[in-house]
Formats: C-alpha cells, structure tokens, sequence
C-alpha cells in the first residue's frame, strides 16, 4: 500500500600513540620499514614495558610465551592480561622477532604505542588485525562486572560481588559491547546488574539506567548457556539463557521431546485453554519473568509436528507466537524452529560488514523477483524462497537472479513481507497474520520442517554469496483485527495510524514484547541480519529504542542493520512527539537505528506520484541535494530529540539516513521519469535523468537503497495506466513482475548502476562513518544550481580533498574548480571514465578522484 511521507557506538578507543623507540636491554631497534607478511603469522608477541609484570623475563621480549596473543576465527588475534596500574608502551612482533614488527597507526617499526592502567590495575584485551596491522586496548574502560545473586553458585566469595574475576566481562572483538557466558548457573530465576571500575559507585540496571532496578533472568535448565551482554555506548545488558538448541523461553508453543509448554497472553480473561491430540487442556495463570497476565501448560508427550488450538473464552483464537502454522486457519503447529539446520547442518561466515554505511541496499519481492520465466530460475522455484538464490540463471547470455545481485555489486537484500500474511499473492503482504510464520505461498514444500529449512536456506546462500539479508517486518498493523482481537483488544490502538483499521499498540508493554520476541526470534533462529520497519512512524521512540538496544547487544558483533519508515498511515496522532519522527532519531542514534530520508527523496524526484520532476529534472532545490549529499546531519553533535518532529536536519550519525530515490510504493523511478514527460528510452533523456537520480543517491553520505529493476528502467506501466503503477501492491504478474529482459534492451544503465556502486565500495569518502568527520570532511556548495561536493577520506586531513562529486541538473556542460592537484574524472554519465579535464556534464553526476 502507498505511503506519504552520535559518537558510534560501541567503538572501541584506540590505544593512545606513543613517540619512543622501542627500548631493548641492549639497546633501541627502529626497523622503518619492510614488506608485510606473504603469509599469515604463525604468533603474534605484545611486546613492551609490562612483559615482565605478566610472567617474562623481561620487558620487550618478542618471543615471550606468556605475552602470546591467539588467533580467532575472524582472522584477528587477541589476548587478556592482568596489568597492574602504571603507564606502559607496546608494539606487536610477528612471529618471535623483531624483524616484523609494528607500532602506532599499524605502522612497520614504527613508534611505540602508550597506554595507562588505572590505580590497582585491571584485565587489559588486546585486539589485533594483521590486515591493518592495527592494535588496540581496552585500557582506558574500567573493568565490567556482571554481577547478581547467582555469583556464589559460579566460585565466587559472595553475591553481589563488583571484584569477582570470574564473572568479569570482556570485549575481544572491539566493539563495545561486553559479555561474559556460562553453563554453570543453576535452573531458576535469578538478578543481576554490571558495575565499573569493580566498585558499586558506577552501576547499571534495568533500561541501562545508572543505579538502575536489578534485571531478572530466567535459567531454563542446568547446563543451559547464560550469555550477559553490556553495551558500554548505552548501558543496555541483556541477559539470554538458552538451553541447547531450545526456543527461546518465551510465549507460545516450547516443544521439548517430553513436552510442550503452552502459554498466551490473556488480560481480559482467565478462562484459557489449549486443544492439541484431540484433548483440550486449561491454561493457569504463571509467573514468567518481564511478562505480565501470562496463562500456562505443560502437556506431555512428543507432540512435535502436532497442530494446536488456543481458545479464550471459548473462542478459538490464534498463537501470536506461533512458529509454524496451518495456512488459512488459526491453528498453530508445535516445531522447534531452533533446531532445524541449515541443509548440510550449519551456517555459512556471515558476509562482513564493518561500518552500516559500507552497505548497498536492494530492495526485493520473493514473488516478483523470480516469477517470469525469463529469470531462468526453474519453474518449481519461481516466486519461492529458493527462487532467489538459485544461482547460474541467464536470460539470453545476461545473468539473472542472485547472480545478477553480485554482479551488481550490492551487499544486502531487503525482502518485501515474507512472514505468513493473509492476502493472496500476487500482492505484496503488508498484511501480516503470523509474526513468526515463513509464509507458505513462497515455499515449495508443505513439511513444517521442511518450510522452516526453505527459509534458513535462503538466508545460507544469500551469505555464502556474500549478500545480507534485512527483513521488511510489518508490525504496524495485522490483516484485520480479527487476527487479535478475540484475544484481547489490547494488541490494537483506538485511533487507525496506520491507515488500515487495524493499528498494533505498541504503547501496551505486553504487544512491545511480543514485537521484541519476533525479532529477536527471527535474528535467532534465522540468521537474518536485519529489519526495515514499515510504519514506524505509528511505534513509540523509546520502545523502538529497547527493540534496538536489546538485538545489537544480545546479538553484537552481527552488526544488524534496522530502519523504518518515519511517518504512520496519515493519521493524527496526539502522541506523535513520542513516535519516531525525524526530530526523535537523534536519540535512537547509539542504538542504531535509521530510517528512510523522504526529504532528500523528494528534492531529488519532486513529489511520489506527481507529473512533475525536482532537481533531477533541472529543477528543484539545489540547497536540499547539497544537504542531502553531506547525509543530513543534525546542527549539533547531541542525541537529544530535536523539537521540530520534521526537522530534515536529523542523522546524527551517517548510517540513520537510507537514501533512496525510488522503493515498491508509488511510481518506480523509471515511470515517475515518463510520467513527467521525459522520453527517449536507456539512450534519451529519460535515460540519462534515471542515471542522475540513482547517481546522486550514490554518492550521498548515508546508506543507499536502489528498488529491484531500477537498474535497468523497470516499468511497471501497462498499456498506458498510471494510476495502477502509482500503487501497485495488489496488481497482477503483468505489472509487478521483472522482466528480465530489460536488462538486455538497456545494458548501459545496468552499467552505469554497477559503475556508480563500484565506485562507492572502492573507498571511503563517500562512506564516512561519524557526525565529525562529515562535519569535518565534507563541503557541499551550490554554484547557480549546481552542487559541488568536496570529500576528504582522511581525518587527519579534513580539508585535503580527495574526492570531488558534481550534481549538474542544467542543460549545459558546467566546468569545476578543483582543489590543487592532480585530478581523473573516474565517473560521468555514461559510467566509469578515466579523464582528464574538468567539465561536468548536463543532467549527470560527475566524479573526480585525486591522483
């Protein structure tokens, strides 16, 4: 359906840089230079003045046994050691000598690097990469403790304990984020909170609250792994206690092979029952911890494979946390989604991604995508999950499918609603029944595990083909209220946000939770790596908040990417100051959490569905693509919500703007170019004003987001009717489907696109990843109605531009000044170039590149 329209967190500080020499008993060695390793070191030495303070014999010794670092599977190297206080300096010597070595900034032979451990000394991780020859510490963090009242249980003198080492809280990987995990706490309900510094002066409770309420955690069972994760951007600790391969210990059906444990959330009414294997069993109510209203039982047996039925007050009413289901009816299907593999038995390396502004976003449809036949993919697969990663598909020489994504060049898919929706397909599924439920019109197979395998296969290959995937997740609003509303009335807000009478109450704690656990159960147990969210706009700031803060320290290191949409349905909200809005991102920025830039859209193609076209037409606002060039930063480098809600002044970190110049809703790019007038296909004008517009989205600040088909002028105008194109969700093959055959017929904007993406992946400028260094790093002006974007990829430099981006909207060659130097234009509009000169040319992007 149509819609209208901070200081990163988690980085690690780096080790304060040292100037000496490194100091040997029998003298100083200062190699500058030598050739990196042809092969992987086989040990890596924190050589330095603490060596002798951690068992050798001496200081600097490069082949010391206890100053060893060891290798992780991630390829970097690591090590903890207790350091007493002092102030120290280190280098790294490869393989127990000194004839490799490095030092600060990852430099051959260069300077020693410093650091200071506070009074009474403390446990130091060192991280380091043998790609950058990088090192860093954590010396300057105080010690985390994770500490509660299961400390005794685990060896410790007493609960509570701020100085127990066994519980102390590490961050190998650099990234902030903190954990400590255990098999040893016993079954029950326990409390903790972290402390710093191991004293109770600094703590962190409930909400990442300093002196906040103590965090109650369940342990379903001995042995179960206990993970305690603190994000020290945000002070947010999650606690997650699995036991094997179990589900989460959540609501809805929790099969184990002795039995299954049946619970609903139920405020109105305690008459609750369950009907499963042709007995109908009575729910009790049960205390589970952060759920409240919460009806139980256990039934016995193996009932795996079994359907099931809850009823409330006699009315049969649906699983929200169903796992699996029956198509088109309530009834619920006990699986353990968990332990379903993976074909072959395990998850591929994810794809890496260091920074969010590092990826290119593709937005697709599983059904739209592979449907036609000229996407090559076999006809069992079209339109199902698998279709999409089905690889060595053709359409007359041209590659299809995934294979056309790599070639493409984008790092992540985003994939239209594809949990269990109620509509019939070929509409896209902003309709949702179950939250957790692979809808079944996309899968081949009828087999509970078999549907639930479908899925985490696709995910497997998208990886193994080093593709991300994001969900697009609906948690707005349901098919109707009847998929809730027998439960309770609660899941539903008086007043429609969303446009479709259905509207989801997050503001209810309870309906909070259970979007919480979706989440959480789909980056579980299905390896996604992320989630735009459809209609954001009708959620609460601080709920979205808990949602984001929860996933990425539960699940760090997975850098999951999560975004939305910040307006609702069109409604009037007399909350709207509290949903999430432009002015509120701010907020939601060490959290991660960005959302879709409307305003830059706009200025870029003039109005969604309108006749007539912005700037990429040669009209429009050329102050508006300047700002949006530079990723719309906030005036100020603060978090604090700011008062105007609509503010286009709103990413306080690069990473929350997803620019985009197109998505599924309202007219694709190539048909709001036609629909305005302009004509003359791949090679005319039309052309040429498609490759402006994705151009700028591609040299922006921010996250770009190209919609499926783009790339080579998709249309989704039959016979002349706009208005269908204009919203076009539940429209037939005719009109959603790609043809694959575009991309043939206009091969030179598929070339321009994987041009323009190539360019951005090839270096940084372009991908800054912090409010100061766009600040700092980036000058956009406007000459007439010309911009020019001046870009330094170097922080030590800011103002030494190496990268130069023009956006030319007028019907003459426009001839830049650039910075002192040597320059090649590397991009103009008919692709990558290698020139020399300085003329820009009309309706183009035009990039230059600092030799």
């Amino acid at each position: 359906m149509s819609r209208r329209p901070h200081p990163r967190a988690g980085t690690r500080r780096a080790a304060v840089l040292g100037v000496s020499a490194v100091l040997l008993s029998a003298g100083t060695v200062s190699l500058s230079s030598f050739p990196a390793s042809a092969a992987a070191p086989s040990a890596v030495t924190l050589a330095g003045t603490f060596d002798s303070e951690i068992g050798c014999s001496a200081d600097w010794q490069p082949d010391c046994p206890q100053a060893q670092m060891s290798p992780r599977a991630d390829g970097t190297w690591t090590a903890s050691f207790n350091v007493p206080g002092g102030s120290y300096n280190y280098k790294i010597a490869i393989n127990d000598s000194w004839t490799e070595n490095y030092g600060a900034g990852g430099v051959a032979g260069g300077s020693n690097i410093s650091m200071t451990v506070p009074a009474g000394g403390e446990v130091v991780d060192f991280v380091y990469d043998p790609n950058t020859h990088l090192v860093t510490d954590d010396s300057a963090r105080p010690t985390v403790t994770a500490a509660g009242d299961y400390q005794s249980e685990l060896g410790c003198n007493a609960d509570w304990s701020a100085t127990c080492a066994t519980t102390r809280m590490t961050d190998p990987d650099g990234d902030g984020v903190y954990s400590y995990s255990t098999t040893a706490i016993p079954a029950g309900s326990w409390n903790t909170k972290v402390t710093l510094g191991q004293s109770w002066t600094v703590n962190y409770g409930a909400g990442g609250t300093a002196n906040g309420a103590n965090i109650a955690f369940d342990v379903p069972s001995a042995g179960a792994t206990t993970t305690f994760s603190y994000n020290s951007a945000t002070h947010w600790i999650t606690v997650v206690s699995n036991g094997g391969t179990s589900s989460l210990n959540t609501l809805g059906a929790l099969y184990t092979p002795t039995g299954t444990t049946f619970r609903l959330w139920s405020p109105d009414s305690s008459n609750v029952s369950v009907s499963v294997g042709g007995s109908s069993h009575p729910l009790s109510p049960t205390t589970l911890s952060g759920y409240t209203n919460v009806y139980q039982t256990v039934v016995s047996g193996d009932l795996k494979d079994q359907t099931y039925q809850f009823y409330v007050g006699g009315v049969a009413v649906p699983d929200p946390y169903a796992q699996m289901t029956t198509p088109g009816t309530t009834q619920g299907v006990v699986v353990d989604t968990a332990a379903v593999t993976p074909t072959g038995g395990s998850w591929a390396a994810r794809p890496a991604l260091t920074n969010r502004e590092d990826a290119v976003v593709y937005e697709l449809s599983v059904h739209d995508f592979t449907i036609d036949a000229s996407s090559g993919v076999d006809a069992a697969k079209r339109g199902k999950f698998l279709g999409l990663v089905q690889t060595g598909t053709t359409d007359n020489g041209a590659k299809t499918g995934i294979d056309h994504l790599k070639e493409l060049g984008v790092t992540t898919v985003q994939i239209m609603p594809s949990f269990d929706f109620g509509s019939t397909v070929p509409n896209w599924g902003y309709d949702p029944v179950d939250y957790n439920v692979p809808e079944e019109q996309f899968s081949q197979f009828t087999a509970p595990e078999d549907r639930i395998r479908e899925f985490k296969d696709m995910v497997n290959v998208f990886h193994k083909n080093g593709i991300r995937v994001v969900m697009d997740v609906v948690y707005n609003h349901t098919f109707s209220k009847s998929v809730f509303g027998n439960i309770t009335g609660k899941y539903y807000t008086s007043t429609d946000l969303s446009g479709t009478g259905n509207s989801i109450d997050d503001g209810n704690p309870m309906v909070g939770h259970m979007i919480q656990d979706s989440l959480e159960h789909w980056v579980r147990d299905y390896n996604v790596d992320g989630f735009r969210f459809d209609l954001v706009g009708v959620q609460y700031t601080n709920n979205v908040n808990t949602w984001a803060n929860y996933l990425n320290t539960a699940y760090a290191g997975r850098t999951l990417m999560m975004y939305g949409e910040p307006w609702n349905g069109g409604a009037s909200d007399p909350q709207e100051p509290q949903k999430v809005r432009y002015g509120n991102l701010p907020a939601l920025a060490p959290a991660h959490f960005g959302v879709f830039n409307g305003v830059y859209r706009d200025a870029i193609r003039g109005g969604t569905d309108t006749n007539t076209m912005g700037y990429m037409g040669g009209a429009g606002n050329a102050a508006a693509i300047a700002f949006g060039m530079r990723g719309s930063p906030t005036d100020a480098n603060s978090t604090a919500p700011v008062s105007n809600l609509w503010t286009p002044a709103f990413a306080e970190d690069p990473e929350q703007t997803m620019n985009y110049a197109s998505i599924h809703d309202n007219l694709n790019l190539y048909d709001k170019i036609t629909y305005s007038g302009a004509t003359g296909g791949a090679t005319g004008t039309a052309g040429r004003i498609d490759r402006f517009a994705v151009g700028m989205v591609l040299t922006s600040e921010g996250v770009p987001i190209i919609a499926e088909g783009d790339e080579f002028l998709r249309s989704k105008v039959v016979s002349g009717d706009y208005p269908t194109a204009m919203n076009s969700y539940a429209a037939s093959d005719a009109v959603n489907a790609i043809h694959w055959g575009d991309k043939t017929a206009n091969a030179n904007i598929f070339s321009y696109y994987k041009d323009a993406i190539a360019l951005r992946k090839a270096g940084s400028a372009l991908r800054l990843t912090t409010w100061g260094a766009v600040h700092n790093q980036v000058s956009a002006t406007v000459d007439g109605s010309v911009v020019i974007g001046r870009f330094s990829s170097n922080p030590a430099a800011p103002t030494t531009y190496d990268t130069v981006v023009v956006d030319n909207p007028t019907g003459s060659t426009y001839n830049v000044t650039l910075p002192p130097g040597t320059w090649t234009k590397v991009l103009d509009t008919t692709g990558a170039v290698a020139a020399s000169g300085n003329a820009c040319a009309s309706l183009a992007v035009t990039v230059f590149k600092k030799n």
